[in-house]
């Protein structure tokens, strides 16, 4: 769970902050600054004469840096806060706004020391989030609820979904998890021309598996159905497959057509693009 900080600082200092999209910490707080992480919340606290909130970020990346940014770091020629990090800005009142639209932390009981301060109690940030949003109209308590973490799609499933969009531009029935009559296998992805034929097109994606497997796949769907067969491996499998169908699958060495993910990729870009130029140009 990503935690929330508070961030404690001069009304030059914030300026300088928000102008630069960067934080920064003493020594003593390094501790607090390696626990930082991407994502967490940092609540933009400005001492007197503002004596408030006045924003709300989240960490994007930490660094140590030896260059001085604020006015005291360049007056003196060092670095007094060499532990920074960047941050996105939520939402952050413009510079005329400070005084009088800050939130106050009064009754919250929140420690607010120089620097960056942990706020570990969640009621109490999600009380805190709840009165900025109160005041500035805003809907900064989306921050607090959990993120859906979307899975990447694997490259074989994205090979598999162009090899289908692919067949049905040539005006083929395309169908994945294809079966086998006769053993408990399944084909990635086949074109056939009528819904009673059998595949004319026949295509095995395999990145980084069993290649030996995929190729046992493809020789039988050959040797039933005399279908045309491919197989889609990554770039460096391509020289291992040649070793093989030179090999234990010499009988298939002449039909095989191996194609990369890169072929499969160029294949998809020319022939979609070339299908929305035709209908675009009313050729279709």
């Amino acid at each position: 769970m990503n935690e929330v900080w508070l961030l404690v600082g001069s009304e030059e200092n914030w300026e300088k902050a928000l102008a630069e999209n960067i934080w920064g910490v003493t020594e003593t707080h390094r501790g607090a600054w390696e626990r930082l992480k991407s994502g967490d919340l940092v609540l933009f606290y400005v001492k007197r004469p503002v004596m408030g909130v006045i924003g709300v970020g989240t960490v994007k990346t930490k660094f140590k840096q030896d260059k001085p940014l604020w006015r005291e770091e360049i007056e003196s020629k060092k670095v007094i806060w060499p532990y920074r990090f960047e941050f996105k800005v939520e939402y952050a009142l413009p510079l005329p706004d400070w005084r009088e639209k800050k939130v106050s932390l009064k009754g919250l009981k929140v420690k607010i020391m120089a620097g960056i301060n942990p706020i570990k109690d969640r009621e109490k940030v999600e009380k805190l989030l709840a009165k900025l949003d109160s005041s500035w109209n805003t809907d900064l308590m989306r921050l607090m609820r959990p993120r859906i973490v979307t899975k990447p799609r694997s490259v074989h499933e994205e090979m598999k979904d162009k090899l289908m969009e692919l067949g049905k531009l040539e005006g083929f029935i395309a169908e994945r998890e294809y079966p086998f009559p006769d053993i408990r296998e399944k084909l990635d992805v086949v074109w056939r021309r009528v819904p009673t034929s059998v595949p004319t097109y026949v295509f095995e994606v395999q990145i980084g598996g069993n290649l030996h497997q995929a190729l046992t796949k493809l020789k039988h769907a050959y040797d039933i159905w005399n279908s045309n067969i491919f197989l889609v491996v990554e770039a460096e499998d391509e020289i291992r497959v040649k070793e093989l169908i030179s090999g234990a699958f010499h009988e298939i060495s002449g039909l095989l057509r191996i194609l990369t993910v890169e072929k499969v990729n160029e294949l998809y870009n020319v022939q979609t693009l070339d299908h929305r130029l035709k209908k675009e140009a009313g050729l279709r």
